[in-house]
């Protein structure tokens, strides 16, 4: 992977912290419309509430989200079908090789086994958040139902690359300036629990 298609910033200390800024410029990105890759959504798709959250997976931040909070969303407004719920790829990176392996495993199972399996294999690798491997991938891929040398082969190869770059632009584009980036009902919201619930019941109402 060419180190001039990507900003780097200080891996060590963006992971100490969890918090991810900057180096994203000022210019327009330029996006790569026919390589943007399929959004994975779960929930209804014709929901009148969309949440979409901007994620690195080798983010801290992401991480306390899609364990911590995530649960409570999907418990709460995925599951009851109130709200269609987008993920898409933002990778900084915070890991030159976990930023771009772990979303192109990922999104290797979307593509064999759809959006319900993509959802189930990113909450399970982010238990595993400290220590990602090329085997992890390919047994959570196996246990979601894909075929797990193959996750492990478009993880190393970096397949998506091309699109996660596509994705990355477009979120520049939108005004993404951290990770977890949280959109509810077209409003960036705080990625704390609080705000993201009362931001999801706020808009939920605004629509009855």
């Amino acid at each position: 992977m060419a180190n001039s298609r990507r900003q780097f910033i200080g891996a060590a200390g963006v992971a100490a912290t969890g918090l991810l800024a900057g180096c994203l410029g000022n210019e327009p990105a330029e996006v790569d419309e026919d390589a943007l890759l399929e959004i994975p959504v779960i929930g209804d798709p014709d929901a009148e509430v969309t949440v979409t959250v901007f994620e690195d997976f080798a983010c801290g931040a992401c991480g306390h989200f899609k364990t911590q909070i995530f649960p409570q969303v999907h418990e709460r407004y995925i599951e009851s079908a109130r709200i269609r719920y987008e993920h898409r790829d933002f990778p900084i990176p915070v890991s030159d090789e976990w930023s771009y392996a772990v979303p192109s495993a990922a999104r290797s199972v979307q593509t064999q086994e759809g959006n319900q399996a993509f959802f189930e294999f990113t909450s399970a690798v982010y238990q595993h958040q400290s220590n990602y491997s090329y085997d992890l991938l390919e047994q959570l891929g196996d246990e979601v139902g894909a075929d797990g040398s193959r996750v492990r082969t478009d993880a190393k190869e970096v397949t998506y690359e091309e699109g996660l770059d596509a994705d990355r632009a477009h979120g520049e584009n939108e005004g993404v300036e951290s990770t977890p980036w949280i959109v509810v009902d077209g409003e960036q919201v705080d990625n704390s629990e609080l705000p993201v619930l009362s931001a999801i019941d706020d808009a939920l109402a605004e629509h009855e």
